[in-house]
């Protein structure tokens, strides 16, 4: 026996309302914490607080195009609509996939409700403000390399790779029991 509408429907919201509200309290905390303002209204720069010297620290970014700077080049005119449009398509696809789900549990649900959660995240921000607030900055400077730095990311990109690893994991475990 699957799970019930009424249970499958309180996860979404409970995880999707959780994801959304930690990353837009972190990405205020952050505007205003490492942030500084270069004209009045508008933040830019970077106040960089190390956390874990080497390994991880906290720095302020905007970032206007999608993961890993994604569609930097084309034009704002054409970009803001067309990754908005493109965020509204994904979080319906996969609000329909997590219903279609057919003898789903509990990893694959709360996994789509991670997804789902991430990029209502980042829609706020897009949306708003025309760009994405990213902060946590990892490094490998404990490994010899100070200046390698994965992308910048947020609590929203976060729930949106764990939530596709769990989405993964559970593939692979599903393929492997059948």
């Amino acid at each position: 026996m699957g799970i019930s509408l009424k249970a499958r429907i309180f996860l979404l919201l409970s995880i999707v309302l959780v994801s959304v509200a930690a990353d837009q309290v972190s990405k205020i905390w952050a505007q205003d914490t490492l942030a500084y303002e270069y004209q009045p209204g508008q933040f830019y720069g970077q106040h960089e607080r190390v956390i874990v010297s080497n390994f991880f620290n906290l720095i302020y970014k905007e970032n206007p195009a999608a993961a890993f700077s994604i569609t930097s080049s084309i034009p704002d005119w054409f970009r803001k609509p067309f990754l908005l449009t493109v965020s509204i398509l994904a979080t319906f696809l996969f609000l329909i996939w997590y219903f279609r789900l057919k003898e789903a549990d509990w990893l694959i649900l709360s996994s789509f409700s991670m997804v789902i959660g991430g990029a209502i995240g980042n829609f706020l921000d897009r949306f708003r403000m025309g760009y994405v607030i990213d902060f946590l900055d990892v490094h490998a400077g404990f490994l010899g390399y100070p200046h390698a730095h994965w992308p910048t990311f947020n609590i929203a990109d976060s729930c949106i790779v764990v939530g596709a690893i769990g989405i993964l994991l559970h593939s692979y475990w599903v393929k492997k029991d059948a």
